[in-house]
């Protein structure tokens, strides 16, 4: 594909044929960067629209299309209106996901990955996530991968990432940055850090520069209000909790300690993988899927809006080590040494990921405290 022709000004436009393939075609636009996936006119969405919208881009229906936009937008919202958010993620506007309200926990600082890989559903988990092999949900699909949200230029990526780093420490700093918001994104998290990890910031900048560098976390909540202004979710009138959990990068000698950490607490479990797909799960007699955040409101079933799942976890961390080489390795000549530090922790370091299923206790930080302990001494 020529994508020098976008740029061409008298090229206003472009006709794609997708003979009911349409992938092809979404990745040349995700490529172009024109496809905003969370969008209600992005390519997936258009096919769903109706006819009031498909005359967006009209001027004698542009207050039509302001209406339609705003009536989708307030039936998304009409169970939660006196909270912020309908639920612990952004919901989308596609109006084939509309009723979607289980996601698993691992994208959450990727939504549109996770959206973009889930595209071509037939249905999404209502209720319960359900069986992830479902062929009514079919596979969490590579697509992903050709899209990247961008860090910027080259330049911009490593005022980020760093110019020229040389050990591991230079690394593990950049990992705290993002956490404590000097660093906008990392390649694992297209936003800045949730507000509920405000309340444990400098415990996990400490974590990051002790080497557990951490991409999605949550604390423990036992029955916050939902209307709660950190935690709360659902609309009024409910209660929620959610379970500790952390997902973090980390040496293969800070994971076998994270193994004899678990293994003390019956009340934790891990499952870890590195690059070559070894697994190692801890504390884990079968492995099912587990709610991570749920609700409880009156006249409503029990909501369980994020979840964790062992098979989907797999199929994220080949996405999340993906990441080692596409948007921090490829900014170094090959055979420098910041090139064979970031290729070393991509092929050695493990993804691990965490569950604390007291959520109950009077002491929310045990399982930080407990991790900061494996991490041992650090700035």
């Amino acid at each position: 594909v020529d994508y020098s022709i976008g740029d061409d000004c008298s090229v206003h436009g472009f006709h794609f044929y997708t003979l009911n393939l349409e992938r092809s075609t979404t990745r040349i636009l995700a490529s172009l960067g024109a496809l905003d996936i969370d969008s209600p006119t992005s390519a997936g969405a258009a096919l769903q629209e109706n006819d009031t919208d498909a005359t967006i881009g009209s001027e004698t229906n542009d207050q039509d299309q302001i209406v339609t936009r705003r009536e989708r937008k307030e039936s998304i919202s009409e169970k939660a209106r006196s909270t912020k958010r309908v639920l612990p993620w952004k919901p989308s506007t596609m109006d084939n996901r509309s009723k979607e309200d289980v996601r698993p926990i691992n994208w959450s600082n990727r939504p549109k990955s996770y959206v973009m890989r889930t595209d071509d559903w037939d249905e999404f988990p209502n209720g319960r996530w359900g069986d992830s092999t479902s062929p009514a949900f079919g596979e969490l699909s590579d697509l992903s991968h050709f899209y990247s949200f961008t860090l910027g230029c080259d330049d911009d990526r490593r005022a980020m990432l760093g110019h020229c780093p040389l050990n591991e420490s230079d690394v593990y700093e950049v990992f705290a940055r993002y956490v404590e918001g000097t660093v906008p994104h990392i390649p694992w998290c297209e936003t800045p850090l949730q507000p509920e990890s405000f309340l444990i910031q400098p415990q996990l900048a400490k974590l990051n520069r002790c080497g557990l560098l951490t991409v999605n976390s949550q604390p423990p909540v036992d029955g916050a209000p939902s209307n709660h202004p950190t935690f709360g979710w659902g609309g009024k009138g409910g209660r929620v909790y959610q379970r500790g959990y952390f997902e973090c990068f980390v040496s293969p000698d800070k994971t076998n300690r994270l193994t004899s950490m678990v293994t003390k607490h019956p009340s934790r479990i891990m499952y870890a993988v590195n690059n070559a797909g070894q697994e190692l799960r801890v504390g884990v007699e079968e492995g099912g899927v587990t709610a991570l955040t749920w609700g409880v409101f009156p006249n409503r079933e029990i909501l369980q809006p994020t979840i964790f799942d062992p098979d989907a976890f797999l199929v994220w961390a080949e996405e999340a080590f993906s990441l080692w080489s596409t948007m921090w390795l490829s900014l170094y000549d090959f055979g420098s040494e910041s090139y064979e530090l970031i290729e070393k922790m991509k092929d050695t370091y493990y993804l691990v990921a965490i569950i604390d299923n007291d959520y109950y206790t009077n002491d929310g930080f045990l399982l930080l405290d407990a991790l900061l302990e494996v991490g041992g001494k650090c700035s």
